[in-house]
């Protein structure tokens, strides 16, 4: 019994730092999707390709055009194709997500800070990602690519490489 108490209190710092992490890398628990978009363009989601879950999104991701460079995005910042950001309507500003290409199973974070044109939905696209974050997760060179985006956190900042 004693050694069993033992080595329960050896290992709960273990324990702790691997729930730390999955958590960390778990869904959130809070609604990141921006209702107020999705219900003002709910007649234009493409509902065969567009599958809308909480924190979670299956659609077709496409990228930004090297010709947007040092445009202003919705959050009043200088767009840059380099860094690890994206726009969606589906989406609250300064989210973080995780992009996962299904074609590879390849991942990246970007950080929301643009919207696409409403349009877009029509064509199933629920995000458009910066070259950077793209060229991650191998899109294709036609640019666009069947993914699912998991809502993660609210961030100011953009995340780094991984």
């Amino acid at each position: 019994m004693a050694k069993t108490v033992l080595l329960g209190i050896l290992l709960m710092p273990i324990f702790s730092f691997a729930q730390h992490l999955y958590l960390n890398n778990n869904l959130a628990t809070e609604n990141l999707l921006d209702s107020h978009y999705i219900s003002k363009y709910q007649k234009k989601i493409d509902t065969h390709r567009i599958k809308i879950e909480l924190n979670h999104v299956t659609g077709i991701a496409s990228f930004y055009n090297a010709n947007l460079d040092s445009t202003l995005t919705a959050t009043g910042e200088v767009f840059l194709n380099r860094k690890y950001t994206a726009a969606s309507n589906i989406y609250k500003l300064n989210t973080i997500v995780r992009v996962t290409n299904l074609r590879n199973g390849k991942s990246v974070l970007v950080r929301i800070n643009d919207r696409m044109h409403s349009n877009m939905l029509r064509k199933g696209r629920i995000i458009d990602l910066s070259q950077a974050a793209s060229k991650r997760i191998n899109i294709r060179s036609n640019g666009i690519e069947r993914v699912v985006v998991d809502g993660l956190r609210y961030s100011k900042t953009n995340p780094k490489r991984q």
